[in-house]
């Protein structure tokens, strides 16, 4: 997944793997200079994407998480995102990492996390911004249900700014990566499996990925994973920790947003109705 490596300042919980590798990334955004990684993906069609959003400390700096455009004054991302309000601007539509070539920088003026996240179980990873002016790019839906469309099985895409491999340089364009979406309880036992002190999959979670070299990783938490409905992309989960990254028969673990549908639903504008002909 694309999540941020955890420092000794984040309030998290961390798992040392015998190397001293960090194995558990529940990640905070940092000052950003950490690695940005989608292993095994490809760059994403330019302009096709424009709902994805890149978190920034200022303007044209370099996105430290992502987020999704829901409606045309509000972002949704992840609570651990939200640390100490540090983003202050958006980057909306953008395919690259930093800069002002393409797109639109909004001011955040406001930042809800949800209230029962918990950063060391890792369960309600979810937050709202809120944008000082409307975007002019179509919003994604967010889709609350559970059922064929994000069940076990299908495939499911994660979005952001990275690099193919550790320690490598940041990719400056938007890179995607298709995943297949696990049974939680079936992640749980993979993910038990790695040792132990790492959380519990709870239903606040989707897991996805799992297979050797393809996956999401360090850096950008908070960005979509989407599947297609009626061909169209909707927003499933939030890219929130995992144990390492691609690594084989261990998935990321997203915030699966049809679990907090009452935090977020109150955010999104009614879908328009038509009034019958008299």
């Amino acid at each position: 997944m694309i999540k941020t490596a955890i420092l000794a300042t984040i309030a998290a919980t961390a798992v040392l793997a015998d190397e001293g590798r960090v194995d558990y990334f529940a990640p905070g955004p940092i000052a950003h200079n950490d690695d940005i990684e989608i292993v095994g993906g490809v760059e994403a069609e330019v302009g096709k994407h424009l709902y994805v959003t890149g978190l920034r400390r200022t303007p044209e700096g370099a996105s430290s998480c992502g987020a999704s455009l829901i409606a045309p004054k509000v972002l949704l991302t992840a609570a651990h995102c939200a640390v100490n309000n540090w983003a202050k601007n958006a980057s909306i539509g953008s395919h690259f990492l930093r800069g002002a070539k393409d797109g639109e920088r909004i001011e955040i003026t406001k930042i809800t996390p949800h209230p029962k996240y918990d950063a060391k179980a890792m369960t309600y990873d979810y937050a709202i911004m809120e944008l000082k002016s409307a975007s002019s790019f179509t919003p994604v839906e967010v889709y609350f249900g559970n059922d064929a469309i994000n069940g076990p099985g299908v495939i499911a895409t994660a979005r952001g700014w990275g690099t193919v491999k550790s320690s490598g340089a940041q990719s400056e364009v938007l890179k995607e990566v298709n995943l297949k979406i696990w049974d939680n309880k079936a992640c749980n036992d993979a993910i038990q499996k790695g040792g132990a002190g790492y959380p519990t999959i709870a239903p606040t979670n989707i897991c996805a990925g799992g297979v050797k070299g393809e996956d999401t990783c360090q850096g950008d938490s908070g960005g979509p994973l989407t599947v297609k409905k009626n061909g169209v992309d909707v927003v499933i989960g939030l890219t929130s920790w995992g144990i390492g990254c691609a690594q084989e028969g261990l998935p990321g673990i997203y915030a699966r947003v049809s679990e907090a549908k009452d935090f977020i639903a109150p955010y999104i504008p009614a879908t328009p109705t038509t009034k019958p002909a008299c």
